[in-house]
């Protein structure tokens, strides 16, 4: 597992109840929840998925040995013996799938806690002595070719490799800020007394860690996890969510939550306060202060939690909940005193999820901008915004200014709704399909653009795309590609993804026992000429080496992504003003005389092997890696900023802001960031190179009067 991979694993935070028994092994929890939970699951999963696999001794082995590897990624914690006695269950997964009563995970669950116990109470003893760093040895970042620990003695040899090189990390650490005093009477450290501090980072980090998987994860947590595995073997984005991982998801989509308006931070294990929003739920209360610790936070009546040692993702899902309701917070003030508030949770929204656009004045032309990282939409009794409707009044914003073209950023949007993104399709053509989708059972029909023709921006037009920009960015850029509406420019592909989940209740609202929800994969989506962006995403126009483009976390890279296929193409009627590709490119070819694109992919591509080497626990060694991995990262990132930063304003007033400082200093670091994004002068460059090889000046009509 590399870095990057690292990065997408997160967890699941609910709290739940497992008995037991006095013989020491697991009972199913009192209401048989988890037996009902992986049933209904299982009936979902082969009935309605796409493309459902066989429940058979097969699937079991897959789910045993990769719910093993999402409990210990690393296999540092499980033994050969451990896992020889759960391999007993690779002929059962099946069967519990179908109507027997869970079983393995109760048996993973049992082990997987006794071994974290007897880590915690082994692994102190490894940082009683000081490391010494001048053998030449590594440790292993590939964690697919290691091995379990035969015994006891073995596994605490792993964490011993593990632990020194979180304290060598630490140790550089903290010889550079040593270095970087430049004062005589400041007295310095010596390697000596920074071993020992970086040993005793060590040490709390690895007691917070075990502290957090023994006593915070909870076994819903864990169970939510097994459940995601089946789910995640048919297919990556087929996933189960406790009813607390539905909200947050909801969240993300429609960019608002409910909660107290507070910023939320962290000092030395505790959770705070770290700002009070002027005029949200907490403000109000007049008894929540900036630097408050929160010991404890309380669903309404019920018992509250000791939050002591939470992660910050891990406290924010229990502070936030549903409208209307309350929460209580317990809370040390400055003057030592402890006192309970309970807050009523408002909606409050996230600013920086909606649309938002930007004039550059390049040369003689006036560019407009849209940023859009997600297609959004309402949530729930139809409430919330909408990104078509929101990218269709930062293009009337454009064109009052009289723009003379349109660029329109979709780097790092992983996606969102279907139908927004087919409404939004609709802003930038007259008529005709946007997308197709198929069923399981082959049938396919497609979504068209609903507007009677109606093109509120005929301009030209260039679409900005990277790895990271999935499934409905995906469809938006290929209509715009297949349409030959405009120019594609970023990675030589994006993520991949060609499928569409649709969220499905386990119970309905009226059952007090929620049991959760699952996004079911049950279409795939193709573009209008008849290929699926499945696995091979959509191939740009123009290529901009991505930052992350060789690292392995696309969609062709899970195991259990569905194939890439083709099925018919639609009719349909390109633009009539078509971009000259050939000219664009040969422009932007001679522009870039100095190779920058070509260094910066050299360059990306050397540090994503950097990143699969092993890790040096030889001190020198692991400063001379660092050192060139910081260096040509460094440079990198230079190059992607340009020399002197563009000319760019703001249009207009920031839309729904409900802390108007806050939002204005969110646009104000937006804009700097703007200002100097080398990809986006390239963008403009483009679109100029564009106006040129159409012989225009200035395309855009004033915006109409009427909603469209």
């Amino acid at each position: 597992m590399n870095t990057i991979q690292k990065m997408f694993l997160f967890a699941l935070g609910i709290s739940g109840i497992v008995i037991l028994s006095s013989s020491g092994m697991l009972k199913p929890s009192v209401d048989g929840r988890y037996d009902k939970i992986l049933h209904t699951v299982g009936q979902l999963l082969g009935q309605e998925h796409y493309n459902p696999q066989a429940f058979n001794d097969e699937f079991s082995e897959k789910i045993v040995s990769a719910y093993v590897k999402q409990l210990d990624p690393e296999k540092i914690i499980f033994l050969q013996s451990d896992i020889k006695e759960l391999n007993k269950y690779n002929h059962a997964i099946d069967e519990e799938i179908k109507g027997n009563p869970v079983a393995f995970f109760y048996k993973a669950n049992e082990l997987y806690k006794l071994r974290l116990t007897e880590i915690k109470n082994n692994c102190a003893t490894l940082l009683e002595k000081p490391f010494h760093f001048e053998a030449m040895d590594s440790i292993v970042t590939d964690f697919d070719q290691r091995t379990y620990a035969s015994n006891t003695k073995a596994q605490l040899q792993q964490w011993q490799k593990k632990l020194k090189f979180i304290t060598l990390e630490k140790l550089v650490d903290l010889q550079e800020d040593r270095d970087k005093i430049k004062s005589d009477t400041v007295k310095k450290a010596s390697d000596n007394e920074l071993e020992v501090q970086a040993r005793a980072f060590a040490k709390t980090s690895m007691d917070k860690s075990l502290d957090r998987l023994l006593n915070k994860t909870t076994d819903d947590d864990r169970f939510s996890m097994f459940v995601t595995t089946i789910t995640n073997t048919m297919d990556p984005h087929t996933d189960y969510f406790m009813p607390v991982e539905k909200r947050a998801w909801d969240e993300r989509l429609s960019g608002k939550f409910y909660g107290i308006g507070a910023m939320i931070g962290e000092e030395n294990g505790y959770v705070k306060i770290a700002s009070v929003s002027q005029g949200g739920p907490a403000w109000k209360t007049t008894e929540v202060n900036d630097g408050d610790l929160i010991l404890k936070i309380a669903e309404g009546d019920k018992p509250p939690v000791d939050v002591a040692g939470y992660d910050i993702p891990d406290a924010i899902k229990l502070i936030r909940g549903s409208k209307g309701s309350t929460v209580k917070l317990t809370l040390k003030k400055a003057d030592g005193t402890v006192k309970t508030v309970a807050i009523v949770r408002e909606e409050l929204k996230l600013e920086e999820t909606f649309a938002k656009s930007s004039i550059i004045n390049e040369g003689d032309k006036k560019t407009g901008y849209i940023y859009l990282p997600k297609f959004y939409m309402p949530i729930g009794e139809g409430e919330g915004r909408s990104c078509a409707e929101d990218v269709a009044n930062e293009l009337k914003k454009l064109q009052n200014e009289k723009v003379d073209g349109v660029i329109l950023d979709l780097r790092d949007n992983g996606g969102g709704s279907l139908y927004e993104v087919v409404k939004m399709v609709g802003l930038f053509i007259p008529d005709g399909p946007v997308v197709q989708v198929k069923n399981g059972d082959g049938r396919s029909t497609f979504l068209a653009d609903q507007d009677n023709g109606a093109t509120l921006y005929s301009g030209p037009l260039v679409v900005m795309v990277n790895e990271f920009s999935a499934s409905a960015s995906e469809i938006f850029a290929a209509a715009i590609q297949d349409y030959k509406r405009g120019i594609v420019i970023g990675s030589s592909s994006t993520y991949g993804k060609g499928t569409v989940q649709r969220p499905i209740p386990l119970s309905s609202s009226l059952d007090q026992n929620n049991l959760g929800t699952v996004h079911l994969t049950m279409q795939k989506y193709y573009r209008i000429n008849g290929s699926s962006t499945q696995l091979k995403g959509v191939v740009s126009d123009i290529l901009l080496p991505g930052y992350y483009e060789e690292y392995k976390f696309k969609e062709k890279d899970n195991e259990s992504a569905l194939a890439w296929d083709e099925i018919r193409q639609l009719a349909y009627k390109p633009w009539t003003k078509q971009p000259d590709l050939e000219f664009v490119r040969q422009r932007f070819q001679k522009r870039d005389s100095s190779g920058v694109m070509k260094k910066i992919q050299e360059n990306t591509s050397w540090l994503a092997r950097q990143n699969e080497a092993a890790d040096q626990l030889n001190i020198q060694k692991y400063k001379e890696k660092m050192l060139a991995v910081r260096a040509k990262a460094a440079q990198t990132r230079e190059l992607m900023q340009l020399p002197k930063a563009m000319n760019i304003s703001k249009t207009g007033e920031s839309s729904s802001a409900d802390q108007p400082e806050a939002t204005a200093d969110v646009n104000s670091r937006w804009l700097n960031y703007l200002k100097k994004d080398r990809y986006l002068y390239e963008a403009t460059m483009v679109l100029n190179d564009l106006l040129q090889s159409q012989g225009l000046t200035s395309t855009s009509k004033p915006a109409p009067t009427q909603k469209n």
